[in-house]
């Protein structure tokens, strides 16, 4: 039995050794304000993050359906980053008052909990959507991957300027996918609804490329 135990411990050791130090999971940030509607806006933005993360060369970022799944629990993040097998793990939250908010980022090492990095950014609604591209680039330089200009404008080329369009197009995609997974909602009257939230997004950004697809 100690022979075994010993092997499970090598094993766990050598698993823990060969996770590279520029993995990481975003984890869905929180909705801190009192309109659930702001849900919306709170997981796009997370998986904008995601998705800017995921376009540096170097970095290794868990895909949202892996990160997503522990939306809304009160799970340690070493154990996060033993589950996702990523060396670190970055978390936040979103206040909406108003045309202001605050939102909060933190990157934890999972092997012990250290903070590497955290910020709180107060800004107008419209500026929040360029929020995404910083912390991006301060969660990179955290995890000490070096970002050349051409990296740089590779992230920021897919940048969408207007929030009310965004969180439609948020909407949109959560109809869409909950008319395809949920019989009692009739797929039809679903794809009906996340349509009209698609068509709002490209009234309010034209140019808005992902809604124009999705529809």
């Amino acid at each position: 039995a100690a022979a075994t135990d010993k092997v499970k411990a090598q094993t766990l050791a050598e698993i823990k050794t060969s996770v590279s130090e520029k993995s990481i999971a975003v984890l869905p940030f929180v909705n801190m304000s009192s309109d659930n509607e702001q849900e919306y806006f709170s997981d796009g933005l997370s998986e904008e993050i995601l998705n800017s993360l995921a376009r540096i060369d170097g970095m290794q970022v868990v895909g949202r359906t892996s990160s997503f799944q522990f939306k809304g629990k009160n799970e340690d993040l070493r154990s996060i980053g033993e589950k996702l097998g990523v060396a670190a793990v970055l978390e936040g939250s979103v206040r909406r008052d108003g045309n202001r908010a605050r939102i909060t980022a933190q990157l934890v090492r999972t092997r012990d909990g250290i903070h590497l990095w955290s910020e709180t950014y107060d800004r107008n609604l419209q500026d929040t959507l360029a929020v995404q591209l910083d912390i991006a680039e301060k969660v990179a330089g955290a995890l000490n991957v070096l970002l050349d200009d051409k990296q740089r404008a590779t992230m920021r080329k897919a940048g969408v300027a207007n929030v009310d369009a965004f969180i439609a197009y948020q909407k949109g995609l959560k109809l869409y996918f909950d008319a395809h997974n949920k019989p009692e909602i009739g797929l039809l009257e679903g794809l009906h609804l996340a349509n009209a939230e698609f068509d709002r997004a490209t009234t309010l950004e034209p140019d808005f490329f992902e809604a124009h697809f999705a529809k």
